[in-house]
C-alpha cells in the first residue's frame, strides 16, 4: 500500500513544476506591462503639473490661464482683440487639462487591473501548492493508520506507545518537515526553468527596474539589489552600475 501512496502522490504533483512555471512567467509579463506603464503615468503627471504651472504663470501676469504659453503659437496669431485672445486660451487650457486627467486616469486604473490580476495569480500559486500539501499530509496520516492496523492484525506491538506525547509530535513534526520539503522541492523546480536577471541571478519579482542602456548583459534589476524604493524611483533614464562607467555616466 506505500507504494500506491507514493505512486498517487508524484502522479498527482507532476504537474506542478509546469503549473508553477506558467504563473511565474505571467507574472514577469505583467511586470513588464506595470513598468511601461509607470513610465506613461509619469511622463503625464509631469506634462499637466507644467500645463498648470504655466497657466498659474499666466495668471500673475495679469492673462487668462494658459495665456502666456498660447499667445505664443503662432497657428493662434490673429487680429483678435485681447478678450478673444484670453478666451481662447482659457479653452486650450482646459482641452489640456481635461486630456492629460483622462490619460492619467485610464493609465491608473489600467495599472490597478494589473495589481488585481498578480494577487490572482499569486493567490493561485499558494491554493494550488497548499492543496497538495494538504493531500500529503492526509496520506502520511493514512499511512500512518495503515501500518498500526497492520502491526495489530499481526500480533505486533504498536510502534508507538499510545499517549506518548513527546513521539507524537515528532511525528507530526516530520509530517510538517516533508511538507516543507516538497513546497522548496516544487519551487525549486519552477525556478530552475524560469529566466533569472539581476545580478543576484534571481527570477523577477517584486519592482524591478530596467537599464537603459540596450547593450547591459543583465538588462532587469531588483530595486532592492540596486538599493531603489519607492521613494528613491528615478523619474528619468537609469543606468545599472556598470554601464555608467562604461558610458561614463555619473
Amino acid at each position: 500500500m506505500s507504494a500506491n501512496y507514493l505512486r498517487a502522490f508524484g502522479e498527482s504533483v507532476a504537474d506542478v513544476p509546469a503549473d508553477l512555471e506558467r504563473w511565474f512567467r505571467g507574472m514577469r509579463e505583467l511586470d513588464e506591462r506595470a513598468h511601461a506603464l509607470q513610465v506613461e503615468l509619469e511622463g503625464d503627471c509631469e506634462k499637466q503639473l507644467r500645463l498648470v504651472m504655466e497657466a498659474a504663470a499666466g495668471e500673475g501676469e495679469g492673462g487668462e490661464p494658459g495665456s502666456k504659453r498660447l499667445k505664443t503659437n503662432p497657428q493662434r496669431a490673429g487680429p483678435a482683440d485681447e478678450g478673444e485672445k484670453g478666451a481662447t486660451a482659457q479653452v486650450g487650457f482646459q482641452e489640456l487639462n481635461e486630456e492629460y486627467m483622462g490619460r492619467i486616469e485610464k493609465t491608473t486604473a489600467e495599472l490597478l487591473k494589473i495589481s488585481a490580476e498578480k494577487t490572482g495569480i499569486a493567490q493561485q500559486m499558494y491554493d494550488c501548492v497548499d492543496q497538495h500539501i494538504r493531500k500529503l499530509d492526509r496520506d502520511l496520516r493514512a499511512f500512518d493508520t495503515e501500518i498500526a492496523n497492520e502491526r495489530v492484525r499481526l500480533g505486533l506491538q504498536p510502534a508507538e506507545p499510545a499517549g506518548d506525547e513527546k513521539r507524537r509530535k515528532r511525528r507530526e513534526g516530520g509530517s510538517q518537515q516533508s511538507s516543507e520539503e516538497l513546497y522548496k522541492a516544487a519551487l525549486a523546480a519552477a525556478n530552475a526553468s524560469e529566466p533569472t536577471y539581476c545580478t543576484c541571478n534571481r527570477i523577477s519579482f517584486g519592482e524591478m527596474i530596467g537599464c537603459e542602456n540596450p547593450d547591459c548583459q543583465i538588462e532587469w534589476f531588483h530595486f532592492e539589489c540596486v538599493g531603489l524604493t519607492d521613494e528613491t524611483r528615478p523619474k528619468g533614464k537609469w543606468y545599472c552600475k556598470d554601464c555608467r562607467k562604461l558610458l561614463g555616466k555619473k
